[in-house]
């Protein structure tokens, strides 16, 4: 297997573990709310901006409320939600979970559509850049594979009980992950030129991946012989 093969099948590799957990991302009132599933029971949401909103979440700066929907069979026996914030609250956050749906009273008691509603007590101050990382607790849940994650989030006031302005309820938009790829010459003839590229999907990865198996078995073949 030569060396540029090698620089290739690395490079793939790499590829292939990156392009697994694509993110989701979707922007209300000058906010952007990105989902990025971690492993089979964890994802993060970033919440960019979420101290300088626009709109009628101008007067809230901060968060009581975050209710996901959409995720369907993939939590058949979800039971609880360890939820951490980076950077970490000046004051210990508690977090209530319900198996409903995130209203316009705050999470709905009585409801229960296959969404989940997490209550933070106290209510949390935004900054321009917080990271919600959402552990899963139960059996049977898997996030890998299709996701259209719907987002709700309820912004309020500091002692409000109930979200200030609209709840965003969306569907999230899928966004293939970017790489800087760079560009390998065998043999070099000039310093590597890199530029960022759309990563394809796992399944043409996986299927050039095998390619590349089977160049190198041949090649190993022909050593032997």
């Amino acid at each position: 297997m030569s060396k540029s093969l090698c620089l290739i099948a690395a490079s793939l590799l790499t590829t292939l573990a990156a392009a697994a957990h694509a993110d989701y991302v979707t922007t209300s009132q000058d906010v952007t709310f990105t989902f990025h599933v971690v492993d089979s029971n964890t994802f993060t949401l970033e919440i960019l901006n979420g101290d300088t909103p626009s709109g009628n979440w101008s007067t809230a700066g901060y968060l009581s409320y975050l209710g996901f929907d959409g995720l369907g069979g993939k939590l058949p026996g979800l039971t609880g939600v360890n939820v951490s914030v980076t950077p970490s609250p000046s004051t210990t956050i508690s977090w209530a979970y319900s198996h409903t749906e995130l209203a316009g009273q705050g999470c709905n008691k009585t409801g229960n559509s296959g969404a989940f509603c997490l209550d933070a007590n106290p209510n949390i101050q935004m900054t321009s850049d917080m990271v919600f990382t959402i552990d899963l607790l139960g059996t049977g849940i898997d996030l890998t594979g299709a996701i259209a994650p719907a987002l709700k989030v309820g912004f309020t006031d500091k002692t409000g009980s109930k979200p200030i302005g609209d709840l965003l309820s969306t569907t999230m938009t899928y966004v293939p992950p970017t790489v800087l790829v760079t560009d390998v010459v065998d043999p070099p003839t000039a310093g590597p030129s890199g530029t960022t590229r759309d990563l394809p999907e796992p399944a043409s990865l996986a299927l050039a991946g095998l390619a590349l198996a089977g160049v190198a078995a041949a090649s190993r073949r022909r050593r032997s012989a």
